[in-house]
């Protein structure tokens, strides 16, 4: 069953590109974005853009998390050109793929399934609150953003609690 808008994401543990451990807990709002492959120019551009918006998740206590399946060596590339100061989980076994219904169908001239560009916004109980399927890479963070200031501060622009 695939987890979108409304659903509990379950903790869970993954590796990350620097091979640290990740251990997903709720307790904060979390940007948890797929893309297919680190050597696409859409994929660089989802991620500089992230990582230029960074600043501002981070203002409201939002962590942003990318989620790939290529090689570690070529997660670490993507990083070192990107720039990135925020996790890339290692999907390389495409547990989290599956678990969110992400995989898509092989790509011409490949062997593995490669998961669909999709975002979700987890709220701090865990709570899935956004997913969006159609990712526009160029507007992505700005759309998530958008969406988690209105889940937070709500039409008045004061801080819900």
């Amino acid at each position: 069953m695939a987890l979108s808008t409304g659903d509990h994401v379950p903790p869970f543990t993954v590796r990350q590109d620097d091979n640290q451990t990740f251990h997903f807990t709720p307790g904060q709002w979390t940007v948890l974005f797929f893309f297919p492959k680190t050597a696409t120019t859409h994929c660089q551009l989802q991620a500089r853009q992230y990582q230029a918006h960074l600043p501002a998740f981070s203002e409201l206590g939002a962590s942003v998390i990318g989620v790939n399946g290529d090689p570690k060596r070529d997660q670490v590339r993507f990083r070192d050109l990107c720039r990135l100061d925020y996790p890339i989980l290692n999907d390389r076994t495409q547990a989290l793929s599956r678990e969110f219904d992400l995989l898509d169908d092989v790509w011409p001239g490949e062997t593995v399934q490669r998961p669909r560009r999709e975002t979700f916004l987890i709220d701090p109980t865990g709570v899935i609150r956004h997913h969006w399927k159609d990712v526009n890479p160029g507007q992505d963070a700005l759309s998530v953003l958008e969406s988690l200031r209105t889940l937070m501060h709500g039409e008045t622009g004061h801080l819900l609690t």
